[in-house]
């Protein structure tokens, strides 16, 4: 198979790849003009099209040497400084002007190439270029996985692997134009092999574009827009069907919401809210769910939490919410919140019958004079047979 892998098939296979790659980019770009990264993705790409391009023409001796040689040699190592960068801004969400040092690299080496010459000695011109290329892929592949930690999509693992198998295949080149004996495949072939590289590279970054617009439509459906957190649809979704046991679960509702919407008007309702949200997520564990379930209720959902740890959190919450300095015109906004809470414990429940339990403790906390938390017991059947009406605002 070797054989057939004659160097100019090689070599319009190589800047077949970059030239779909880099369509595919613009492409994906025009649908998402934010994204700065696939421009400069698209257009590191199309630099080395054109540094294969010439590359072709100077085997075929269409172009002088000492021309084709240097201006591909500093083409190819632009277009992997700007691959990095395009990445750096893909992968990270990032603007740095550090990445724009990396064009440094290319500069230099068109520098000593003016003073040296290196570039007409082919291994000395092509060790030089694929180590600059396994450098920028293997730092590619670094910050692909070091971002996982702030965006961790499924498919960073293996576009990092993608981008670490190239930056081998170019150190796989060195090593074969340096020392052939070493390597059980000619420098050819790991070219070739290179070539289906720079596909998946291409494929799996427009992958990484539709796992973060798809993750995005997910938090969008599940986030309440005004105050940041949770909603409901997300809240039920974190809830075990069953199974409660050693977990506890709290219905919180704003004290007289409605009279802050009268008095200093709806502006001021909706700061509220975001202040109260914003507090209670500052206070809770990492592990706690909380959600807005709809208007001033909120919902908490406290996996293996004990009934007297639960309260004690509640009761915390309830203090901070109580302490709150909100001003709107200059004005005090108080606010104040009455939680019920329930544990589960015993016999498995769903978590329709939690909720039931810990609204009918928020029934009681209002019924008590608000501002309070109230732990779920048994009501007397006389509650029990009022507790579906209206609660007071």
């Amino acid at each position: 198979m070797t054989a057939q892998l004659d160097l100019a098939t090689v070599l319009l296979l190589h800047k077949s790849s970059f030239l779909v790659g880099a369509l595919c980019f613009l492409y994906l770009r025009w649908q998402s003009p934010r994204n700065e990264g696939l421009g400069i993705l698209a257009i590191g790409f199309l630099f080395l099209a054109l540094a294969s391009t010439l590359a072709g023409y100077g085997e075929q001796k269409l172009l002088p040497a000492f021309l084709w040689t240097l201006s591909s040699f500093t083409l190819g190592l632009t277009g992997y400084a700007l691959f990095w960068i395009g990445l750096c801004r893909l992968s990270g969400q990032r603007r740095q002007r550090a990445d724009w040092l990396a064009l440094a690299i290319p500069l230099t080496g068109a520098i000593v190439g003016l003073i040296t010459h290196f570039h007409v000695v082919n291994y000395a011109r092509a060790t030089a270029f694929n180590t600059g290329a396994f450098l920028f892929l293997a730092a590619s592949a670094f910050k692909v996985v070091s971002d996982r930690r702030d965006e961790p999509l499924p498919v960073r693992a293996i576009f990092a692997a993608s981008l670490a198998v190239a930056a081998a295949l170019c150190l796989a080149v060195v090593v074969g134009l340096l020392k052939p004996d070493m390597l059980p495949v000619t420098t050819t072939y790991a070219f070739f092999l290179l070539i289906i590289s720079h596909f998946a590279i291409a494929l799996f970054a427009l992958v990484l574009v539709k796992e973060r617009a798809e993750a995005a439509l997910r938090r969008t459906a599940d986030t309440d827009m005004l105050t940041g957190v949770g909603n409901r649809r997300w809240f039920l979704s974190q809830l075990p069907r069953l199974g409660f046991e050693g977990d506890a679960l709290a219905v919180l509702d704003l004290d007289f919401f409605k009279r802050i919407n009268d008095r200093f008007g709806h502006q001021a309702g909706d700061k509220a809210l975001i202040a109260f949200a914003e507090t209670v997520r500052a206070n809770l564990r990492s592990t706690d769910c909380f959600a807005r379930l709809g208007g001033e209720e909120f919902g908490l959902y406290l996996p293996k939490t004990s009934e007297v740890q639960a309260q004690a959190i509640v009761e915390r919450l309830r203090l901070a919410i109580e302490q709150l300095d909100i001003r709107f015109d200059d004005r005090r906004v108080a606010l104040s919140v009455s939680i019920g809470v329930v544990a589960g414990r015993g016999a498995e429940r769903s978590w329709e019958e939690l909720f039931s339990m810990a609204d009918a403790a928020l029934y009681q906390a209002k019924d008590a004079g608000r501002n309070c938390v109230v732990a779920y017991a048994s009501p007397p059947a006389s509650f029990a047979r009022n507790i579906s009406s209206a609660r007071a605002g």
